[in-house]
This record gives structure tokens, sequence and C-alpha cells, in this order.
């Protein structure tokens, strides 16, 4: 081999071996370890839409070893050939339901049992049928669009479960996840009229999720498919944290999002009520009551702090999510506030 040849195979040696230390850096290295065991199906699948959603007719098992001042636990989620949270297998939906009730991991009952959650207890308290489309890291957004997704219940009322994060969580391309590389999402975004809108996932955040918690990059194709997916995976994430949005537009998204909700749900003749569940005991941001209108809201802030100053603890140790005192509590408000109000 000549010179020349000689220096050329060394520099494409060398930009080789670069770009392959490089994706096992930015990739592998320095990507932590997530304190999660995943059994069973798999908990969500992609959607081009809303960016994930819950693997219908399946049975996944979450084990979240104990760190730091919190314990090891485990919970089984089933759900129905929606998608919808079930108390065990092959359970279909029904045709019609009384209630449909939409949130995140405080609605859809993280680290609970299907029968612990406070959906499943409001059914029982109602006597009614109620469907639980919540699901972790969903936002209104999510939450809009699965109750789009399934008008055709014709549910009388709709629950939508507020938190404090949904206001950021509604404008973010990138949901709530354990790694730091963009879990991707539906999102308000605005058009060039300056006219808010409801935006797609960038890329499938839940494929490159699993295969990471799953280790799904033995071989070297796939190792270096995964790591080229999860480099973008990172710059995408950083693109969206990288300039937070204003106060104001957080309030105009969530405006926007609940009056469509409020559309959406008196299109087919239901109800919706939006069940404020405050985090750790913290009063609902001032924006809320500016941008409710006159979308009914039953705010459990001085329900949770009331159970507090009894000594009540309504949130697992740490972790900050309702435990099961609080659901209880939730399910008994909300119960409360149908009935007083002739919501069904």
């Amino acid at each position: 081999m000549s010179k020349i040849g000689k220096t050329v195979a060394l520099v494409l040696v060398s930009t080789a071996v670069s770009l392959l230390a490089g994706i096992a850096i930015a990739s592998y290295l320095t990507v932590p370890r997530i304190p999660l065991l995943a059994e069973g199906d798999l908990l969500l699948v992609f959607d081009p839409e809303i960016g994930a959603r819950a693997n219908p007719s399946s049975h996944a098992r979450r084990i979240y070893p104990a760190v730091a001042d919190r314990k090891t636990f485990a919970f089984d989620i089933y759900t129905d050939d929606r998608g919808a949270r079930v108390d065990g297998p092959g359970q279909r939906s029904p045709e019609k339901i009384d209630v449909m009730v939409l949130g995140d991991s405080f609605t859809w009952g993280y680290a609970l049992a299907n029968e612990e959650t406070w959906a499943r207890r409001l059914s029982r308290e109602l006597e009614a049928g109620v469907s639980n489309f919540a699901m972790a890291a969903y936002g209104t957004t999510q939450s809009l669009q699965t109750l789009r997704r399934n008008r055709d219940l014709a549910p009388k009322l709709v629950v939508y479960g507020i938190i404090a994060h949904h206001f950021e969580r509604n404008l973010m391309p990138c949901l709530p996840s354990y790694y730091p590389f963009c879990f991707n999402a539906s999102h308000v975004s605005w058009n060039e009229a300056g006219e808010p809108r409801i935006g797609r996932p960038e890329s499938n955040g839940v494929r490159r999720f699993q295969r990471h918690l799953a280790g799904d990059f033995i071989d070297p194709i796939g190792w270096l498919d995964h790591g080229i997916d999860v480099i973008r995976g990172r710059i995408e994430y950083a693109r969206a944290t990288y300039s937070l949005p204003s106060e104001e537009k957080k309030e105009e998204a969530l405006a926007f999002l609940l009056r469509e909700m409020e559309r959406s749900a008196s299109a087919f003749g239901a109800k919706l009520l939006v069940v404020y569940l405050p985090t750790n005991y913290y009063s609902a941001p001032p924006g809320l009551q500016r941008v409710i209108g006159d979308t009914r809201l039953l705010d459990l802030t001085e329900a949770f702090q009331r159970e507090r100053d009894k000594g009540t603890n309504l949130y697992i140790v740490g972790d900050g999510h309702p435990n099961q005192a609080a659901n209880e509590l939730i399910a008994r408000e909300v119960a409360k506030y149908v009935r007083d109000n002739g919501l069904l």
C-alpha cells in the first residue's frame, strides 16, 4: 500500500473509532441506569399523533427497587381492549360508560393496584361505570386527544385530573422521563397566525425508551442504530428544554386545551369536571383560576391540607405520588361533588 493509501486508511480508521467512541459516550456511558424493572407486556405503544398510549389488552408489571428513603414496591397494570386500566386480564370495554376519567400518573394510579385508584373507587362510590384512560406523564394535551379518540363511549361525565406541572407539560415536546433523552409527545404550538394548535411528536420516544430499558442493543447493528437514535433524542430534549415558555404562553395553552375539552365533551352531551390534585399539598397555580372560565373546577387543595393537619400522610414516602389514603380522599370528594351538583 502506498504512503498516501496508508494515510487515508489511518484517517478513516481514526474517524470511525472517534465516531464510535462518541456514540458510546453520548448514548451509553453518560445515560444513567434507572431504578425500574419491567416485566410482562409492553406498557406503552407508539402513537404518531399522541406520542404514547396504553398498550391495549395487556398485563405489565413494574418493580421499583429501594432507593434513598423509598422502599421497594411493585404493581401490576392491566388494560382492556381500548387501553383503559382495569382490575385483571381479558376485560373488554363496555359499549357505553357513565364516567370517563383522564389525567396523568396521579389519576392513572402510579404504584397502586387498579382497585386502589381513585377512579376505581369513584365507580364504587357512585355505583356507575367508570373508565380510567389516564396515563403516566400525560398532560392536558394527551388527555384531550384521548377523550376525542374514545368519544363513541358517550360518557355522561368527563373528569380530568390536573396537576400544576401540566402548565409546563402541555407545551413540552418531551414528556417527563427517567432518561435524559426525549420521550416525544404531542404538544401545543402556535401557527404563523399566532393561533394555538396541537403539534405531533417528532420521533418515536417510546421505542427509544423501551430499547434502552430492556438493553435491546447487544448486536453491533442494534448498538449503532440505538446509539444514533439516543443522540437524536438528546438533541431533541436539549432543544425542548433550552428556553422555558413564559407564564402567559402556559396559560394560553391550557385555556385553549380546556376550551377544546369542554367543546369535545359537549359535542356528545357530556359534562366536564376538572379536578385539581395538589402536589405536596401546594395550592393550585394562580393561572388555573384565570383560565378555567365556566368549566367546573373542584380544587382539592383544602381537602388535602385538612387531612395533613390531622396527621394523615397522603403521599408515597420518598416518591411524591398520592398513596392509598389520598386516592380514597379524592374519590370521596369527587363523588360528593358529582352528587351535590347532579352531574350524573
